[in-house]
């Protein structure tokens, strides 16, 4: 099997249609269809089911991409190794975030990274933690930052910082950092949080059950932009760390206070998958990651 197919193959079932993954390898549609169908006619079987809306992996692709992906990975880091007499760092690294972290700061380090390494290709995917978790056991992402992570014999995590959640509110709810709320109060306002699988709730679930209280969820939304909005209207509150709310903080749109009795801190984390070969690209940019962090 050719190798371009079975990446094609790769990027067509991480973006999920013909159309966008061509626009991201630099080809056209009907090449990389093509390459496709190549690699379906070696296996002898469909790797893909077309729909109105892109391309979707078949029970036979779903067992191909979780054969093939650290593959690839081991392979193209092998490659990097080897090609790289001169020091100059090339190839492809995928990186995950939580929507809190898709900020000026990230960006700039981004920035930074690119200037030192021009060769490399940085693909950013910004998710929630149930989404960077699945996707670093998969092979989806090279490493990925997780808060409170879930332990997992599949993934290795080198701890970057801790942060305390505070309560958000609508600003006409006069929240204030001189006045924090203990948990059991805060348990009983309305509150918009995050589905279940997400590290936050787990850590305020946890907290919650500890103190025998229940929590008053009017809402689960699993968008932070959304979250800020609904609390600024005043549907709910929500529990987020300052750096998820500074800008409305400071524009009047939002009010805030710590919480106490527990605080609720959770600890963020730079995990990647234990059996996988990292790239000499994937480690610089892990280190840029640390040392942006403070570590």
């Amino acid at each position: 099997m050719d190798l371009r197919h079975l990446k094609a193959f790769l990027h067509v079932a991480d973006l999920g249609g013909l159309s966008r993954a061509a626009a991201r390898l630099n080809l056209t549609q009907p090449a990389l269809s093509r390459q496709i169908r190549l690699l379906e006619e070696d296996l002898g079987t469909r790797l893909f089911r077309r729909t109105g809306r892109g391309a979707v992996l078949t029970d036979a692709g779903q067992r191909f991409e979780a054969r093939v992906r650290p593959l690839v990975a081991d392979l193209e880091a092998a490659a990097a190794e080897i090609a790289e007499p001169s020091g100059e760092l090339r190839g492809e690294v995928s990186l995950a975030i939580p929507p809190t972290l898709a900020d000026a700061a990230t960006a700039g380090m981004l920035r930074d990274f690119h200037r030192r390494h021009p060769a490399v290709a940085i693909r950013l995917t910004v998710a929630l933690s149930g989404v960077i978790h699945d996707g670093l056991l998969r092979g989806r992402f090279d490493m990925g930052v997780l808060f409170h992570p879930r332990h997992s014999r599949g993934l290795t995590a080198d701890d970057l910082w801790t942060e305390t959640l505070d309560l958000v509110g609508p600003a006409t709810m006069d929240l204030a950092r001189d006045r924090p709320w203990p948990l059991a109060e805060v348990a009983g306002l309305p509150l918009i949080l995050p589905g279940a699988r997400h590290g936050l709730r787990m850590i305020v679930e946890a907290a919650a059950l500890d103190r025998g209280v229940t929590l008053n969820v009017v809402m689960e939304v699993e968008s932070l932009r959304m979250e800020l909005e609904l609390a600024r209207l005043g549907v709910g509150c929500t529990l987020l760390p300052r750096r998820a709310y500074t800008e409305d903080l400071a524009a009047g749109r939002l009010s805030a206070a710590p919480i106490i009795d527990p605080p609720l801190t959770r600890g963020a984390a730079l995990a990647r998958a234990a059996d996988r070969r990292r790239s000499p690209a994937a480690a610089a940019l892990a280190e840029s990651v640390r040392r942006a962090a403070g570590r």
